[in-house]
């Protein structure tokens, strides 16, 4: 196998800035469950005032922000209505069930964005106590939730007295496509989780926002779930005060790039995608006119040297990051044409 340079599975594989290891070295720590630590501290109302809410939380990992988030707004037994293929249901071991005991009622949506009439319908007929979102919408091919389509949908759960939970993992690439404040799509919600490190690239950690009350409560939970003591969290606080502070706008180039990745792909005989429909850093493709499955495929990118992730039965997944350049795109490019270009029996 060919020496893998080129890793498109994901996000996750940015690695910090020289200088959030910097940040990192230089952070005076403190007891940060006691609120001593002054680079948690920051990063904390740094988050809550970026988020629009009152007050927010460091979090070690965004799937255990959202069960935090999920445990408080309701009690085991009661319900969640979230879109059938939302992050929550397929990727955080249904912890919303086993953990929490929550009830999770799903809701269809092609591209990811819930029609507020369908979760109008769920809320009323399971009584559900709660409504959780997701911005991006990863399994969709990270696409974006509007700001009116997060204040309708914001809007038929407070009708039902469902509270609202946003799994803002990637909002920042959700803000950065829309060219608005990330506050914009988090402030009318009832809590909101943003990830510090995907395309931000911080090292681990999450911000988790909403109001004094809520952030009182979900602190409480943290320490049920063993991450309100993680000690010297200020050394991954640092680093993300400056993933927020540096990171953000250069979101954009991630997502040019994805979308020259996408207009590559479409072009290659065998590989099916709309690129119109790439809308933030993710790019999914349909190998399978190629005559390879998404795991034949998946391998034999991997001898051309490039890195990607099936998704499901007929599509593999590409994601483009601050370690992704214009020529890794072209590479990625010619690698996949490479490919599709081999025999069905290539593929094994």
């Amino acid at each position: 196998m060919a020496d893998v340079a080129i890793d498109l599975r994901s996000d996750l594989m940015t690695v910090p800035t020289d200088e959030m290891w910097e940040a990192m070295r230089a952070a005076e720590l403190g007891w940060a469950t006691y609120g001593e630590d002054d680079s948690v501290n920051r990063l904390e109302a740094a988050g809550a005032a970026l988020l629009g809410h009152e007050a927010a939380v460091w979090v070690p990992t965004c799937g255990m922000a959202n069960l935090a988030a999920l445990s408080v707004h309701a009690e085991p037994g009661q319900g969640v209505v979230l879109e059938a293929a939302a992050h929550i249901l397929t990727s955080e071991g249904m912890a919303i069930s086993e953990l929490a005991g929550l009830e999770p009622f799903a809701v269809w949506a092609a591209d990811g964005r819930l029609d507020p009439a369908r979760v109008e319908e769920e809320l009323v007929q399971q009584r559900a106590a709660v409504l959780a979102l997701e911005n991006t919408h990863t399994r969709a091919g990270g696409t974006v939730l509007g700001v009116e389509e997060t204040s309708a949908l914001v809007a038929v759960a407070r009708r039902h007295g469902a509270r609202v939970h946003l799994d803002g993992a990637r909002l920042a690439n959700a803000a950065v496509a829309l060219g608005v404040e990330p506050r914009a799509l988090a402030s009318e919600v009832d809590s909101v989780a943003l990830s510090l490190n995907k395309g931000l690239s911080a090292p681990f950690g999450t911000i988790l926002a909403g109001s004094q009350a809520f952030i009182d409560s979900a602190r409480r939970r943290l320490l049920q779930l063993g991450g309100a003591t993680m000690h010297r969290a200020g050394i991954a606080a640092a680093a993300g005060l400056v993933a927020l502070e540096t990171m953000w706008d250069r979101l954009a180039e991630d997502h040019r790039r994805a979308r020259e990745l996408g207009e590559g792909l479409s072009a290659i005989d065998g590989l099916r995608l709309d690129p119109e429909r790439v809308e933030t850093n993710i790019v999914l493709v349909d190998v399978t006119p190629s005559g390879w499955e998404p795991p034949g495929f998946v391998e034999a990118l991997a001898r051309h040297g490039v890195r990607a992730l099936e998704r499901d039965g007929s599509r593999i997944r590409l994601v483009t990051h601050r370690l992704i350049d214009d020529e890794a795109i072209e590479r990625a490019i010619a690698a996949a044409a490479a490919v599709a270009q081999e025999t069905t029996a290539a593929a094994g």
